[in-house]
């Protein structure tokens, strides 16, 4: 018998659900294991501390069991602030078997901007596919035309799924100039130091989920522009140090909410923040990055006293 508000989980090789049914609505949290890189955002985020990541396996260098999340049904408020911030799009949530985030119908957690465009006429104009492929989520198809030697003679209707797009921008890195136009929500820095890297280590690369980072043979190579700064390199790295992630802010609707300033404090690094603005103080440190990240809070926040 199923008790009114009590959380039914059930899990698999592929997918965690997490189910409420409650009187007037049905929550239901899924976790899709198949997509999630391993990052740390949901758990660092989550108010309730109801998330968790196991440990990577590694053999000789590569992740031959990547991490994996596990939700906490008793803990769980089924907010929907690790939705919002997941890269990958591996949580969902519905309300009454509808799509329904309620921090965000609630507005107190800002939409992440991932903007993108396709400008046709300039994927038409040539038989360049080779973006479609590097896509590292399969996010891109096309309808493509090949003569009987089976040389490609034109491309047409490219399409870019939303639902898997996680805005890593090599589409408009690699593509046809000018052809896709991409709002990457996620800023910051990525830092790599190879010489720290034990040999014929690659987990970094096999858990990164934009393919930022990659391996030749002989070492890992990073590409920041691809880079969505989620950590899960960092979190199955072998040696510490070696890679080291810094989240500086993201790019989002505006929000006027206490629950999203707790949330970027604890997601992004005051101090590499007030760094650019060559602040000391932690005061001064606080006021300078809220009014660059969260405007509308800052300028509600007291200030300080007067000597």
């Amino acid at each position: 018998m199923t008790i009114r508000g009590h959380v039914i989980k059930r899990d698999t090789p592929e997918r965690q659900t997490l189910l409420r049914p409650m009187i007037t609505r049905r929550y239901e949290l899924t976790v899709d294991h198949t997509v999630c890189c391993g990052c740390v955002l949901c758990a660092t985020v989550c108010p309730q501390e109801a998330i968790s990541l196991s440990v990577a396996e590694l053999a000789e260098g590569r992740v031959v069991k990547r991490p994996r999340i596990d939700i906490n049904g008793e803990k769980c408020s089924f907010c929907g602030e690790c939705v919002v911030l997941c890269p990958t799009h591996a949580l969902s949530l519905t309300v009454n078997g509808q799509t329904e985030v309620p921090v965000l119908k609630a507005k107190a957690f800002p939409m992440l901007i991932r903007m993108m465009r396709v400008d046709q006429a300039i994927c038409e104009a040539t038989t360049e596919v080779g973006y479609i492929e590097n896509c590292p989520v399969g996010a891109i198809s096309a309808e493509i035309v090949r003569d009987a030697q089976g040389a490609i003679v034109a491309v047409r209707n490219v399409q870019v799924d939303l639902a898997k797009c996680i805005a890593c921008t090599r589409c408009m890195e690699e593509g046809p100039k000018g052809a896709f136009t991409v709002t990457k929500p996620y800023q910051g820095r990525a830092m790599l130091d190879v010489s720290l890297c034990p040999p014929g280590c690659q987990a970094c690369a096999d858990v990164c989920p934009s393919h930022a980072i990659t391996y030749d043979g002989a070492r890992v190579h990073l590409d920041q522009r691809f880079c969505l700064f989620c950590g899960a390199c960092e979190k199955v790295c072998p040696a510490p140090g070696a890679i080291r992630i810094v989240r500086t802010g993201f790019i989002h609707t505006p929000v006027q909410s206490g629950a999203w300033a707790k949330a970027v404090e604890k997601l992004v690094s005051y101090h590499e923040v007030a760094h650019e603005y060559d602040l000391k103080g932690q005061a001064k440190r606080r006021k300078a990055v809220l009014s660059a990240l969260l405007p509308e809070v800052a300028s509600k926040e007291p200030s300080s006293p007067k000597k």
